[in-house]
C-alpha cells in the first residue's frame, strides 16, 4: 500500500520543498552588487544615444571597471576624479551610476553640468533612453508626463530617492537638499563664480557633508587651461592613477604616450606604437587585448585625498577613436592653435600651456614690408577689420581700428589703420568718431593685382567700453556686416556662441537688439603670439597665419606685443591671464577682433575651391611676372575713387 501511494506522493513533497526553498530565499537580502555588475547584468544602450545598442559590457571598456566599482555602497572610497580624454565612455559610467542607484541603491543623487543645455541634452540623448530601454529602470520611475509626475528634464523621482538634474550656473540647483551621489561632469567648464553665491563646486560638494563617510563623488572631465583647469587641481591631489598594460612583445607594463605612436609623413593611416620598452612596433588591433590585462597603478600612493585616473584617447577601444584618426587630428592642428588646444585637451587629456612671453617688437618692426596701405596685397582675398573704442580722462576719446586682408592659409597682411578722435558716446554726432566709423565700414579697397574694388567684409567692434553705444550702433548698420564683441579669459573656442542683447537708452529698452560674441583671449592670443614668431624661409613653408607688416610706426609694434601671459593665485587657485605691461594696446585689441571676425565667417575652414572661386571674383590671374594688363591697370585707377579718406 505504502509502495503504491509513493510515486503519488513525490510530486507533492518535491513541491513543498520547492516551496520551502523560495520561502527561505525571500528572506534573505539582496546579493550586493558593484556599479560594474549591476551595468553588466541590467544596463540597457538605446540607439538614441549609443553607436553600440544593446547590452552593455564592462570587458568592452575594462579601464572603467574599477572607476565604477569605487561608487558602489560597499567601497570605502569617497570620491574620485578622472582627468580624461574625449570618447572613453566615462560618461555612460556616470549614466550607470545613475541607473544604479535607481534600481539598486536608492537614495538622493546630483548630475551638474556646466550649463542648462548641457543638463537637458543629456537627460533627452541619453537618461531618457536609458530609462526606457532597461526594464529593471523603466518601472521605477514614472513616465513622463503622468499624472503623478515625478519624471522631468530636471528631476526623475524613484522609490526611495530622486535624481536632480542640475547646472553649475544654477543657484536653486546647488541649494537646500542634501545628497549621497554627486557627479560634476566636465568640472572645468564650470563659472568660477554664481554671481554672490560663490563657487559652484564648492557649493555642490557642502550638499554632501550629511552623508558624511558614505557620500560618493565623482568628477570625470577635460582638463583645459594650465592655472585655469579644476580637473587638474583635483588630480594633482590625489593619488594619480595610470591604466598600465603589458606590451605583447617584451610583457613589461606600459602606458600609452602619444610620443610613441609613429606614422610616416603625410600617411596617418600607417601609424602603430613604438613599445617604451622593447621599441618593437605595437598595432591597434593588439590594443583589445592589452586592455583586458591593464591595471591601474597609483604613481602618488601617498596622497589619499581621492582617488585620480589620468587616461587619453590613445586608450579608446578599437572602433572608437582610432590611432589613424588621433594621427590625423595632430598634422591638421599643425600650425593652428585653436586646432592644437583642442588636441591636446580632448585627446592628450592635458592642459594647455600658453606661451607668456610677447615676441620681441624689434624684431617685427626690422621685417616690415615695402608695400602701400589701403592696397590689397595679390595674396589678399577677404577683409575684416577689429575696432577698439577708448575713453580719455576728459570724456573725449577716439576709435582704433586696424584693417586685414586675409589668404590662403590664413596669411595676412595689415592694410589700414586708423583713429578715429572725438565723443564717443554719441553715435549721432555729424563727423563723429562713429560716423567716421560708419565711412570707413562702406569704403573699398582696390586691388594691387586686379584693381577690384574690395568691401570689408565683416568688422568687429569692442563692446567694452560705452557699451550701450557700441550695441546700438551695431544694430544701425547693416545685418551680417558688424558684429558686437567682448573679450573673455576663458573659453574653449575662439569665438562662443553669440547671445541676444537688449539696446537702452535713456534707460528704457529700444525697440531694435543686437547680438554679443565672447571672444576668449587665451586661445586669440596665444595663436597670435605664436604666428608672430614665425621666422621667413624661401625654402620651407610659410607658416599657417603668417602676418604681414607694411612700413607702420614704432608705437603700432609696442602696442601689438604689449601684454603678456601672467600666473597668479585668485582664491587659492593658479589662474592664468594676459596681463598689460604697457599702458595702450589697442593695436593688439583690434588685431585680436579682425581675427575674431575671420574665424566667425569661416575662412578657418574655407577650401581650395572656395579661395579659388574668390580669386576668380576678384579677377586674380597667374601669370610669371604678376603684371597686371592694361586693362586690369585702368580698372585700378578707376577704382581709387570709391575709397573714402
Amino acid at each position: 500500500m505504502t509502495s503504491m501511494l509513493l510515486p503519488e506522493l513525490k510530486p507533492h513533497l518535491n513541491g513543498e520543498q520547492e516551496y520551502r526553498q523560495s520561502f527561505a530565499r525571500g528572506l534573505m537580502p539582496d546579493a550586493v552588487l558593484s556599479v560594474s555588475e549591476w551595468a553588466d547584468g541590467f544596463r540597457k544602450l538605446d540607439a538614441r544615444g549609443s553607436p553600440e545598442p544593446g547590452q552593455w559590457r564592462t570587458d568592452r571598456t575594462p579601464y572603467l571597471r574599477e572607476i565604477m566599482d569605487n561608487m558602489s555602497i560597499q567601497s570605502g572610497v569617497e570620491e574620485q576624479c578622472a582627468m580624461k580624454g574625449a570618447q572613453l565612455g566615462f560618461t555612460e559610467a556616470a549614466n550607470n551610476l545613475v541607473g544604479y542607484v535607481i534600481d539598486h541603491a536608492p537614495g538622493p543623487g546630483l548630475y551638474l553640468q556646466p550649463s542648462q543645455d548641457l543638463a537637458n541634452r543629456n537627460v533627452r540623448q541619453k537618461i531618457n533612453p536609458m530609462l526606457e530601454s532597461t526594464p529593471e529602470l523603466a518601472e521605477k520611475v514614472p513616465k513622463a508626463r503622468s499624472q503623478s509626475g515625478g519624471n522631468t528634464l530636471e528631476e526623475k523621482e524613484f522609490p526611495g530617492g530622486i535624481w536632480l538634474f542640475k547646472w553649475a550656473s544654477s543657484t536653486a540647483g546647488l541649494r537646500s537638499a542634501s545628497i549621497r551621489f554627486l557627479i560634476m561632469d566636465e568640472i572645468d567648464e564650470y563659472a568660477v563664480e554664481i554671481g554672490q553665491q560663490g563657487d559652484p563646486e564648492t557649493l555642490a560638494r557642502a550638499r554632501c557633508n550629511a552623508f558624511g563617510k558614505r557620500k560618493k563623488i565623482y568628477i570625470p572631465s577635460t582638463p583645459t587651461v594650465e592655472g585655469h583647469s579644476r580637473i587638474a587641481s583635483l588630480f594633482e591631489d590625489s593619488d594619480q592613477r595610470y591604466f598600465m598594460m603589458p606590451c605583447p612583445h617584451c610583457k613589461e607594463a606600459i602606458r600609452f604616450e602619444f610620443k610613441q605612436l609613429k606614422w610616416p609623413s603625410g600617411r596617418p593611416d600607417l601609424v602603430h606604437y613604438d613599445c617604451q620598452c622593447c621599441r618593437k612596433p605595437i598595432q591597434e588591433w593588439q590594443k583589445t587585448e592589452m586592455l583586458e590585462r591593464g591595471e591601474w597603478v597609483p604613481t602618488n600612493p601617498g596622497n589619499t585625498n581621492r582617488r585620480g585616473y589620468h587616461i587619453n584617447g590613445l586608450y579608446s577601444p578599437v572602433g572608437w577613436l582610432a590611432w589613424a584618426e588621433i594621427a590625423q587630428k595632430w598634422d591638421e592642428a599643425q600650425g593652428n592653435v585653436a586646432k592644437l588646444k583642442a588636441f591636446v585637451n580632448t585627446v592628450l587629456a592635458e592642459t594647455w600651456k600658453d606661451r607668456g612671453e610677447a615676441p620681441d617688437w624689434r624684431r617685427l618692426y626690422e621685417r616690415r614690408e615695402d608695400y602701400p596701405l589701403q592696397l590689397v596685397p595679390k595674396g589678399g582675398l577677404y577683409i575684416t577689420c577689429g575696432a577698439d573704442v577708448q575713453r580719455g580722462p576728459d570724456g573725449a576719446g577716439w576709435i582704433e581700428v586696424v584693417v586685414y586682408a586675409w589668404g590662403r592659409n590664413l596669411e595676412r597682411w595689415v592694410i589700414d589703420h586708423r583713429q578715429f578722435h572725438g565723443d564717443t558716446s554719441d553715435t549721432t554726432i555729424p563727423g563723429g568718431p562713429w560716423e567716421k566709423l560708419r565711412e570707413l565700414r562702406e569704403s573699398y579697397y582696390p586691388h594691387e593685382h586686379s584693381g577690384v574694388a574690395m568691401p570689408i567684409g565683416m568688422m568687429a567692434v569692442d563692446s567694452g567700453d560705452q557699451t550701450m553705444t557700441v550695441y546700438d550702433w551695431c544694430a544701425s548698420q547693416p545685418h551680417g556686416t558688424v558684429m558686437a564683441v567682448k573679450g573673455a579669459q576663458m573659453g574653449s573656442l575662439l569665438i562662443s556662441s553669440a547671445k541676444p542683447v537688449q539696446i537702452k537708452q535713456n534707460g528704457q529698452r529700444a525697440a531694435r537688439s543686437t547680438k554679443l560674441w565672447h571672444v576668449s583671449l587665451n586661445i586669440a592670443k596665444a595663436e597670435l603670439f605664436a604666428q608672430l614668431r614665425y621666422v621667413r624661409d624661401p625654402e620651407k613653408p610659410m607658416g599657417r597665419g603668417y602676418i604681414h607688416f607694411p612700413e607702420l610706426d614704432q608705437e603700432f609694434f609696442e602696442q601689438l606685443t604689449g601684454e603678456q601671459m601672467m600666473t597668479k593665485r585668485v582664491k587659492g587657485r593658479l589662474v592664468n591671464s594676459w596681463e598689460p605691461t604697457r599702458s595702450r594696446v589697442e593695436v593688439l585689441d583690434c588685431t585680436v577682433y579682425a581675427r575674431a571676425a575671420a574665424y566667425l565667417q569661416g575662412l578657418d575652414s574655407w577650401t581650395d575651391d572656395q579661395w579659388s572661386a574668390l580669386e576668380e571674383s576678384l579677377g586674380i590671374v597667374d601669370d610669371d611676372d604678376n603684371t597686371p594688363t592694361e586693362q586690369q591697370e585702368t580698372r585700378r585707377q578707376s577704382n581709387y575713387w570709391r575709397r573714402r579718406r
